[in-house]
């Protein structure tokens, strides 16, 4: 059996992703595994089956190319789901990925997978205290960067920038991009090599 992972993106499912993901679920094979991420999971797919499951995968669009950053990306609800949140977060994470992914595309790391998690309050519902980049709303436009999380979760990441709109978040990272793409060495992560260049001090307790 094989399986396919599926990247949603804040984790909401609509449009050609549902027709698609209906029609997968009435060939009657396999089964859907929710992600800790906020992805899907399809998997048990018996080999006679995953070529009709490919074909209905391309078919509505469900196999785009992702960039790395957006593939490792995850906001909460925030505004205006959340009563508790101080700024946007799934509504406004995509924009600023995208904003992101033309730095990123000129230092060749499009596929380079980095961590990012925004949220829309200091609750950290989307978890960006672990994540290689994070984003803490403040106020409307407003968050808090923070930088030096292990991509694999297992450390937290330091504040970096207090009160940066968009525009500034673009600002700070792209030289970062930029001198990761250069200096890292083999293998490493960004969340490493922030650490590794005194960005941030390594969270060790």
């Amino acid at each position: 059996a094989s399986h396919f992972t599926l990247f949603v993106e804040n984790g909401r499912i609509y449009g050609g992703m549902l027709e698609g993901l209906h029609a997968i679920a009435a060939l009657g094979v396999g089964r859907f595994i929710m992600t800790a991420n906020q992805n899907l999971v399809i998997a048990d797919i018996p080999p006679a089956q995953r070529p009709q499951v490919e074909a209905l995968l391309s078919a509505h669009g469900l196999e785009r190319p992702l960039s790395g950053l957006r593939r490792s990306a995850m906001a909460c609800v925030a505004l205006p789901t959340c009563g508790l949140a101080l700024a946007e977060s799934e509504r406004y994470l995509p924009d600023l990925i995208s904003l992101l992914e033309a730095e990123l595309e000129r230092f060749g790391l499009s596929q380079d997978d980095i961590t990012i998690r925004m949220t829309g309050c200091p609750n950290g519902c989307a978890r960006p205290y672990l994540s290689e980049i994070g984003l803490v709303g403040r106020t409307p436009g407003i968050y808090n960067l923070y930088l030096g999380g292990a991509h694999e979760g297992i450390r937290l990441n330091k504040l970096h920038r207090r009160d940066v709109n968009g525009d500034a978040i673009v600002a700070a990272l792209s030289p970062l991009f930029e001198a990761y793409a250069t200096e890292r060495q083999s293998g490493e992560r960004f969340g490493d090599y922030v650490i590794r260049a005194g960005i941030v001090a390594e969270t060790t307790a």
